[in-house]
């Protein structure tokens, strides 16, 4: 049974989310991936001293430099996972390469909670082409499909208030794929609490 929480900015909501799944102190794996294209990632860094500030334990899971096996062993030996923003075209590039998809799949649906920011959250919706307005779809070439993990039946739109990309962008978004597919706005104090079959916007 999978257990989200899919956060558009802030990690308020993380506590909350966490310690009923796993007990406080938990080990997190943090990856970090979809910022790696970019020189400044500071938001990854907010994240990870966030995480590290609430008082979890985190594990960088450097996906691009790890073997298959390595990837599958590092999900065996983390209580939950942390999918920090970037690009989310290339975060599913590389979950498709590296064969990290199909490995985190199984973990989730076994009940290993998920965490995602922004690009770790959108990754795991139906599609991510109407994110091709968030972020540059060419900085990820070798990206074949903009389908997305699937997990749930919608498309995350993070930074929904237009703090960070401009309200007109975000209107533009929804006239033209609001009708092709089933958008998930959410603010940058918002994310979406999935349980199973449960969905709920809660703030964070």
């Amino acid at each position: 049974m999978a257990e989200l929480l899919l956060v558009s900015r802030w990690l308020s909501a993380v506590p909350g989310f966490l310690t009923p799944r796993t007990g406080p102190g938990a080990t997190i794996g943090f990856v970090p991936t979809a910022s790696s294209i970019y020189d400044d990632r500071a938001w990854v860094d907010f994240d990870r001293t966030t995480l590290d500030e609430q008082g979890w334990q985190t594990v960088e899971l450097d996906i691009e430099a790890m073997t298959p096996a390595d990837i599958a062993q590092s999900l065996n030996t983390v209580e939950a996972v942390f999918v920090s923003g970037g690009n989310v075209f290339h975060l599913l590039e590389v979950f498709r390469r590296t064969g990290f998809a199909d490995v985190l799949t199984e973990h989730v649906e076994a009940g290993l909670p998920y965490i995602g920011a922004s690009a770790g959250a959108c990754v795991i919706g139906a599609d991510i082409e109407p994110l091709g307005l968030l972020d540059d779809p060419a900085e990820a070439r070798g990206l074949v499909s903009t389908t997305g993990l699937g997990w749930i039946d919608e498309v995350i739109v993070p930074h929904a208030d237009g703090i960070v990309s401009g309200r007109a962008i975000i209107d533009e978004l929804r006239h033209r794929f609001g009708e092709r597919f089933t958008l998930r706005l959410l603010a940058d104090d918002q994310a979406l609490l999935v349980s199973g079959s449960s969905r709920y916007v809660v703030p964070s």
